[in-house]
Order: C-alpha cells, then sequence, then structure tokens
C-alpha cells in the first residue's frame, strides 16, 4: 500500500481499523468502491472491467489488513462492498449480548503493567467508539470517567487531586493532558530511568565518538556519586586493589617475611576480648587500648579518629605493635 502500514484488524480495534481503511481508500480514489449499490447492471464491458479492476483493488487492501483470525469472515464475499458490509455485521452486531459485552468492556478496562498512557487511553476510547456503533450513546465524561477507573496505582494521588474538581471540568482532553503529564513526571523522578538514559547516552559517546561525553549528571552504580561511571570509579579501583593484595598475601603461604599481614581476626563467645584483636589488611591503621602492648610509642595531641557511626575519638598516642600469629600452622610476627 505505498509504504503506508496500519494496525490489522483483531477483536478489539474494529473502530481504529474501519477509520484508518476508509482513510486509505480515499487516497487511493477508491471510496466510492463501499456503496454496496455500485456495482455496474447495465455497463458494457469495458467500463465493467474498470470497474472491477478498482474492486479488486479495494478488496485487496481490505484482505491485507484484516488479521489471520478475521479472515473467515470476508472469504466468501464476491465484492468489497459485502466483504465490508460482512465485517461490520461481524464486529458491531446490535444484538443484546454484544451490546452488553461491549459495555461491560468499556466500564471494567484497566490499564496493562508495561502499557504506555496514550495507547491505553486510545484503547478505551475505541471500546467507547465501539459502542456509539452499535446504537449506545457515550459521553466524553464517561469515556474521562472509564480512562481514570482502570489506571494503575502509582496514579492514585493524581486521582485525589481530580476529585477536588467539579464535574464540568473533566473533560476528556483534559484528563488526558493531566495524565499524561503525570506520566512523564514519574519517568523524569524515577532514578532507574534516568541513570539507563544516561549511562545509553554516554555509552552511545564511547562507541559512537570515541569520547565520555558530559559525565557532571552521570551517578555512579557503586559509590554513587556524579561525574564517573563504576567502571573508572576510584572507590570501586581501590577495593579491587585491596582484594588483590590480600589474594596474593593469602597465597604466599612459603613466606617467612615479617610483612605478612592477617586479613580479619574472629573472636569466640568463649574468649576474653580484651586479649583478641581484630586485624584488617585494608585499614590505615589498627587500635589498641593497652599501652603494655606498643614496643615503640609517642604520645600524641590534638588527633581523633573517625569512628564508623562518623562519630570521632581522641588519641593518646601513636606506636607499633608487633604480634605472633599463626598462619597456616605457622607463627608469623606482624607488625601495626
Amino acid at each position: 500500500m505505498g509504504g503506508i502500514m496500519i494496525d490489522k484488524l483483531t477483536e478489539t480495534n474494529f473502530h481504529e481499523w474501519r477509520h484508518r481503511i476508509k482513510m486509505i481508500l480515499a487516497l487511493r480514489d477508491l471510496y466510492d468502491m463501499l456503496d454496496e449499490d455500485g456495482k455496474p447492471t447495465d455497463a458494457d464491458a469495458r467500463e465493467f472491467a474498470v470497474w472491477k479492476r478498482r474492486d479488486t483493488k479495494a478488496s485487496a487492501i481490505i484482505g491485507l489488513t484484516v488479521g489471520s483470525e478475521q479472515l473467515e469472515h470476508g472469504s466468501g464475499c464476491k465484492t468489497m462492498a459485502e466483504m465490508w458490509s460482512t465485517l461490520q455485521g461481524v464486529f458491531q452486531r446490535k444484538s443484546l449480548m454484544n451490546k452488553m459485552k461491549a459495555r461491560r468492556e468499556f466500564y471494567t478496562v484497566e490499564m496493562t503493567v508495561g502499557e504506555g498512557m496514550l495507547g491505553y487511553i486510545n484503547r478505551v476510547r475505541n471500546l467507547g467508539e465501539n459502542l456509539k456503533a452499535m446504537g449506545s450513546e457515550v459521553t466524553e465524561m464517561e469515556v474521562a470517567m472509564s480512562v481514570l477507573n482502570g489506571v494503575t496505582s502509582k496514579y492514585e494521588n493524581l486521582l485525589v487531586a481530580l476529585d477536588a474538581k467539579g464535574e464540568e471540568e473533566l473533560s476528556l482532553d483534559f484528563v488526558k493532558s493531566r495524565l499524561l503529564q503525570e506520566e512523564q513526571r514519574q519517568a523524569d523522578k524515577s532514578p532507574s530511568t534516568k541513570r539507563i538514559g544516561d549511562m545509553a547516552l554516554v555509552r552511545a559517546n564511547y562507541r559512537g565518538q570515541g569520547r565520555r561525553g558530559d559525565l557532571s549528571r552521570i551517578d555512579c552504580y557503586y559509590c554513587h556519586k556524579f561525574g564517573h561511571i563504576s567502571h573508572d570509579c576510584p572507590e570501586l579501583k581501590a577495593k579491587k586493589q585491596r582484594q588483590e593484595k590480600v589474594a596474593a598475601i593469602a597465597a604466599d603461604d612459603g613466606s617467612d617475611s615479617d610483612d605478612a599481614i592477617c586479613l580479619v581476626g574472629n573472636v569466640a563467645d568463649t574468649d576474653d576480648i580484651s586479649k583478641s584483636w581484630l586485624v584488617d589488611s585494608a585499614a590505615s591503621a589498627h587500635m589498641c587500648w593497652m599501652r603494655g602492648c606498643f614496643d615503640d610509642y609517642q604520645t600524641t595531641t590534638r588527633r581523633s579518629v573517625t569512628m564508623g557511626d562518623k562519630g570521632s575519638v581522641a588519641t593518646a598516642g601513636v606506636g607499633i605493635v608487633v604480634l605472633n600469629v599463626i598462619v597456616h600452622g605457622k607463627t608469623r610476627k606482624i607488625k601495626l
């Protein structure tokens, strides 16, 4: 159809499909083929051949835009107008059961997980138009109420705000505008969405332009600081270096070096905590409360140690403590 693509006819989109097909037929100068009385009866062979060719083109447009499950409805039709009439009869039968089904679908429609707001609103409008085609009266207010009734719980705050407005203000266009604004606001507020979008931009710059791009608004996955990505995070790199150092020390069980360092010592519940040590190879300094453990000691003033809870404790002095520890069955000396 010359590059024009529309959604194929299904059980739920007849109104939208019908509207688009009419526009395509008008564009192809075939709109008059919808007229059931348009078939020539007393025309000569040449005029009938022209009409037949146009009818075949119009029928092809209909057939190519009908879903596989709906093709059988028009399989026995001889003209495009007959096919059109048959499809309208199938999808817009004005029986009581069809009206009840269409009305129930219209008033109980719900937004599905992952569905965009605009697509959801259009789906509700199509259900309303289907009801109208069956002879039921559907106002814009009813469409707006049905839309609001089916949104997910994350729009609850907006529903409360809209509840304070009068019914005369709740037009479909107004409700649609507010819902789309709220959808955009939530998307902008979502940190995961923002981070993914920013990361996609940075990665595109890496591949497409060979440069880092603007990293000032990039939130690092690891340290959550701005200005770099996790691959370049200095804290993560330092952690990996410490881990590599620890792994190297742990593997060196044949060394007698006095610089051997333990990882962490655990204290059992039955141990005397005053005689126990917790040693961390990554720590910049260790703390000891017993003066007698120091081999070398100097008093200090105006110095403090920052604790894990962000509090600080004043220090009395600094020095070197030498401990005898057992590593892989061997006694080794370490300096703290």
